[in-house]
């Protein structure tokens, strides 16, 4: 007959044995699991180590194009304004930087930059009272902000079409507070082909090739402002090369050129850029200038509907 300590003994060694074995599949399982982690681990330092690779190799790419840049510019854009006079017109808010190298990029092709034709967000008229200051700017009867903002418009248009003399219209507007002038660099400067030195009351000089610089951050309405302004130059046949700076993201590039591309009236006129923050672009809207008004405008840069990142070479006379 069974007795209490032999009961006792056996629920121990059932307890024990089980302990025991929970304790050694534990232990199956842990190194299961850290030879998993493990292999994960190496996976992963392998996969850093060939993104380190890759971006080893961008950056020793990138710095071969910063070079072909800094050597190439001269050999690929020198000359090719050659006292060409250029306005540059730039709708404030655009990306300035852009701005400010193609106007390094002009001097570098020998045109006389004339300085930049800030458009200012007072021209959006939005009270009656700066539609009176616009219209007494421009000397005509008070009027709606509509009427009197199509109106400078109209006439800023026809002053660098050449229709209209600059020495009133644009000094008045910008002492009204609606346009500014950066004056050219003085080493730009000196290839122009005017007596006097570029300024509000001189710009434009006969012969004068524009660059209009709106897009992203545009304080002005490209669909009701900027492209208005660009349609009566176009149309007037004024040389004019449409440009914007772009970002790749969805809806950051082909803001403004896009417009012109889409219209009939402009889009076999105008020459656009959409790529103005990168030296393509630049390059492209220099020698777009120095095309054009000769046969249809191309389109150039990255976003829909650009056909080239270049201009053809011009023929070899």
């Amino acid at each position: 007959m069974l007795n209490l300590r032999y009961h006792v003994v056996s629920l121990v060694a059932v307890f024990l044995a089980l302990g025991i074995g929970v304790i050694m599949g534990a232990t199956v399982i842990d190194r299961v699991t850290v030879d998993q982690l493990r292999n994960r681990l190496d996976s992963v330092e392998g996969s850093v180590r060939q993104t380190r690779k890759d971006n080893d190799r961008l950056a020793a790419q990138l710095h071969t194009w910063d070079r072909f840049v800094d050597q190439g510019r001269s050999a690929l854009l020198s000359g090719q304004l050659k006292g060409v006079p250029v306005l540059l017109v730039g709708v404030d808010g655009v990306d300035r930087k852009s701005v400010g190298d193609l106007r390094g990029e002009l001097a570098t092709a020998g045109a006389g930059v004339e300085g930049t034709l800030w458009l200012k967000d007072k021209l959006n008229v939005k009270s009656q009272s700066d539609a009176n200051a616009l219209a007494a700017a421009l000397g005509v009867p008070e009027d709606t902000p509509d009427v009197v903002r199509a109106m400078a418009l109209s006439r800023m248009a026809g002053v660098l079409q050449g229709a209209g003399g600059p020495a009133g219209v644009i000094p008045a507007l910008r002492q009204a507070g609606f346009v500014d002038y950066g004056a050219p660099a003085a080493a730009s400067s000196s290839s122009s082909p005017a007596s006097v030195a570029p300024g509000p009351g001189t710009i434009p000089v006969p012969g004068t090739r524009t660059v209009l610089v709106s897009g992203a951050g545009a304080r002005l309405d490209d669909d009701t402002m900027t492209m208005p302004f660009v349609t009566q130059l176009a149309l007037a046949g004024a040389p004019v090369v449409a440009a914007e700076a772009g970002q790749d993201t969805p809806g950051g590039r082909d803001v403004f050129v896009g417009l012109v591309r889409d219209r009939a009236e402009t889009a076999a006129r105008v020459p656009t850029v959409d790529n103005l923050e990168s030296f393509i672009g630049q390059a492209a809207a220099v020698l777009a200038l120095r095309d054009a008004g000769h046969g249809p405008a191309n389109h150039y840069g990255l976003g829909p509907g650009a056909q080239r990142l270049l201009p053809e070479a011009a023929p070899i006379p």
